[in-house]
């Protein structure tokens, strides 16, 4: 057993994929937040929300779990793993309900936190086994970010049309809780990797004051900003756009929002295409 699970691949990258999937697809709200707001008579701009609440907890639940995950990886899997289900779960249940402020706590608080500490734990845990490649390492968790929404536009397009709204959450719930509960099994440290809570401890007040730690948040700001802009829209501007050519105009309402998940998951399938490459050559880059 111990053969088995001590490698790159039981221990780091099937992990990491396994926890990423699920939690990327946060970035398939645009598919189906229209549905809500007219689920629950509730204007776009307010089911927005938890959108952003989700966003905002990711970033904070990242920020501040950093010493847990540090620590106990496996925690910090399973932390995860029961956020994002509940999460998930309950934002179905508050759909179900008619109740838009469950959505946020849920979707946006519960899940949120689940998305923060799920997309830390494989980050980190990769860049132990490749510490020889650490952009390698961060360019596949990013990958299974991607592969996420590729996966589940499609999917989640093809339940809401045969199950409905509410139980496309309840299934996939049930089919993530069993992904993330396989990461959070396989996961695991290399074996002469020891937690030293005096080398790991890093004072935040001390990073603040570094401008290069504000040069790299900037850029991250910018660029994540931006990304989230547009895949929080990107289903109704591919409508508004699609709608313009002719050929897609005349399409059942069935087949037209097909076309939308199609394009969606195309799109997303190039993440890891491109990720994987720049992130192998990153740590080899004469400026690095």
């Amino acid at each position: 057993m111990a053969r088995f699970t001590e490698n790159r691949w039981t221990s780091a990258i099937i992990p990491a994929l396994l926890i990423h999937i699920p939690i990327g697809t946060v970035y398939c709200w645009s598919v189906f937040k229209q549905l809500i707001a007219d689920r629950l008579n509730a204007s776009p701009a307010s089911v927005e929300w938890g959108f952003s609440l989700a966003i905002f907890f990711l970033g904070m639940s990242a920020a501040f779990a950093g010493p847990m995950v540090e620590k106990n990886i496996k925690k910090s899997a399973l932390v995860s793993m029961v956020c994002f289900v509940v999460g998930f779960a309950g934002t179905g249940v508050s759909i179900a309900l008619g109740f838009l402020p469950g959505v946020f706590i849920c979707y946006g608080a519960i899940m949120g936190i689940g998305l923060g500490v799920g997309y830390l734990t494989p980050v980190k845990n990769l860049m132990l086994w490749f510490s020889d490649n650490k952009g390698l390492a961060t360019g596949i968790a990013v990958a299974g970010f991607g592969l996420a929404k590729a996966i589940a536009s499609p999917l989640m397009e093809y339940l809401i049309g045969t199950v409905g709204l509410v139980n496309m959450f309840f299934i996939l719930a049930v089919i993530y809780a069993v992904m993330m509960f396989f990461g959070f099994l396989l996961i695991k440290r290399p074996a002469d990797w020891v937690y030293d809570p005096v080398t790991s401890h890093v004072s935040r007040a001390e990073i603040l004051r570094k401008p290069v730690f504000w040069g790299i948040w900037i850029a991250f700001y910018i660029n994540i900003t931006c990304g989230l802009a547009l895949i929080s829209q990107e289903k109704d501007i591919l409508h508004d756009v699609l709608k313009a050519f002719p050929q897609y105009a005349g399409l059942s309402p069935a087949k037209f929002a097909a076309a939308i998940a199609g394009i969606i998951g195309l799109v997303l399938a190039w993440t890891p295409c491109s990720t994987r490459p720049a992130a192998w050559a990153s740590p080899r880059s004469p400026t690095t």
